[in-house]
């Protein structure tokens, strides 16, 4: 469809919108020179209409419902989502989108007629003062990739605002696969389904807004990212986490709405979580088929369930906090936390004992050495890359952590009680590159893995620990 057709059925559509708004669609008068009656404005939104023989209008548009011209239409007639039989006059063009189009013998259209996936029938005693524009069915494309689905999606779904109808079979088939992705996720990940769980029924107006603001905060992050250059690769791994905490977060979700309602009869996310999943999957079923109520639960839903991915990641890292130092079991004659040499840093089997550092430490100190490289990268040019790995290499090797490491109190040791050397930042570096390749899985790892190792640390024999205090850039 060309540039102008678009923007013509925008301008049909706008008005058409204004029109309803106005009570145009009832604008009625009678009409002395003519023997039916004559509508100014012809306009419906999701309610079928018919011009009956002898009556005329100025314009006819028609949103999600199919349309019955007898009569005579003096400029143009608009139908999206529907159907249009014609056996009247229409002294401008046609348009129908989504839908299909029925011209009689009697009928006469006085511009062009242009059909957007559908099928078109022209009887062939019709006149037609213009040309015939179709895009769909009907001009040679195979009957499997005909936009019918898409129609009949926005006319029940769209123009309902509802996610969810019992007249459209295929939606019922992809809800099926959704709720089977989550049912797996409740039977295969328990602990982190319940942990978001918790914090739904523990903080359900927080979590919510949470959810919110984490909604709002994704889509600004992504244009904000790409301005530091090296951002760019951040963008698709922070996609990839934010999809994979509302799957979680859903499955939660499900769990906790099921729990409440079937507490009286011991169906509770505690006790019978699967249960209780199953009995939140139906509620939220009969939500999406009800209109209007069915996209207020789709977006709750989703709030929510990101929300509460959200709050238990923050719970987890308050729960993971080192306690003070005077906690710690400390050995008999412990050494000091710096001892003097050019390392400056914590001995290994020191460092072993303090706890293990978090998925997201980690992604907000790496986060930090990006923007750090980032802010280099306009003067090293097309070496960025180079610099970026002489940067981690060189920082490990020298003082087993890096910038955006010490400003959240994070140190990179070897599991067998060894230095780390050169050698071994080297290999860990590249190993980190393989990690982010595959779809950034290998940083994943870390919030799977009982020890929290990524697998450039598996390849490399580290872990990333966290220290009760900074080591400083003076020390450095």
């Amino acid at each position: 469809m060309n540039i102008m057709i678009k923007m013509r059925l925008l301008a049909l559509a706008m008005a058409g919108w204004a029109a309803l708004a106005s009570g145009q669609s009832t604008d009625t008068n009678a009409d002395d020179s003519k023997h039916g009656e004559y509508h100014a404005n012809l306009v419906s939104f999701g309610r079928d209409v018919e011009l009956k023989a002898g009556d005329s209008a100025g314009q006819v548009v028609v949103i999600g419902a199919s349309a019955i011209i007898h009569g005579t239409v003096r400029d143009q007639v608009v139908v999206v989502g529907g159907n249009l039989t014609l056996d009247g006059h229409v002294g401008n063009q046609v348009v129908v989108v989504l839908g299909n189009t029925h011209i009689e013998e009697a009928a006469e259209i006085g511009a062009q007629l242009v059909c957007v996936g559908g099928d078109n029938e022209i009887a062939k005693g019709a006149r037609m003062h213009g040309p015939v524009v179709d895009f769909g069915a009907a001009s040679g494309f195979p009957k499997s990739m005909r936009l019918y689905w898409l129609r009949d999606w926005i006319t029940e779904c769209l123009l309902k605002l509802r996610p969810l109808s019992f007249k459209i079979g295929w939606l019922w088939w992809v809800a099926s696969f959704f709720v089977f992705i989550y049912f797996l996720i409740a039977a295969l990940f328990p602990t982190p389904v319940r942990a978001c769980a918790a914090q739904i029924s523990a903080r359900p107006a927080t979590t919510l807004a949470a959810g919110v603001m984490a909604k709002l905060a994704i889509p600004l992050l992504c244009l904000l990212l790409p301005i530091t250059l090296v951002g760019i690769l951040v963008v698709p791994f922070l996609l990839v986490g934010a999809a994979l905490t509302i799957l979680v977060g859903k499955a939660a979700v499900l769990e906790a709405i099921g729990g409440k309602i079937g507490g009286g009869a011991g169906l509770t996310a505690e006790a019978r979580p699967l249960a209780a999943f199953l009995i939140g999957a139906m509620l939220l079923g009969i939500l999406y088929v009800t209109p209007v109520i069915g996209f207020l639960a789709l977006f709750v839903f989703s709030c929510w369930a990101l929300g509460a991915g959200v709050m238990a990641m923050i719970a987890a890292w308050r729960a993971s906090r080192p306690p003070p130092p005077a906690e710690l079991p400390a050995a008999p004659a412990p050494p000091p936390a710096f001892p003097p040499g050019p390392a400056g840093a914590l001995t290994p089997p020191r460092a072993l004992a303090y706890p293990r550092a978090g998925f997201w430490e980690r992604m907000v100190a790496g986060f930090l050495d990006l923007v750090l490289i980032a802010l280099s990268s306009s003067l090293v040019g097309p070496f960025a890359t180079v610099v970026a790995i002489a940067y981690f290499a060189g920082m490990w090797a020298w003082k087993g952590t890096t910038v955006g490491g010490m400003v959240l109190n994070l140190q990179v040791v070897r599991q067998d009680g060894q230095a780390l050397t050169f050698l071994t930042a080297f290999v860990r570096i590249l190993a980190a590159l393989f990690s982010a390749c595959v779809l950034f899985l290998g940083f994943f790892w870390i919030g799977w893995d009982a020890e929290k190792q990524s697998w450039h640390d598996k390849i490399a024999g580290t872990v990333v620990v966290r220290l009760p205090r900074a080591v400083s850039l003076v020390c450095c």
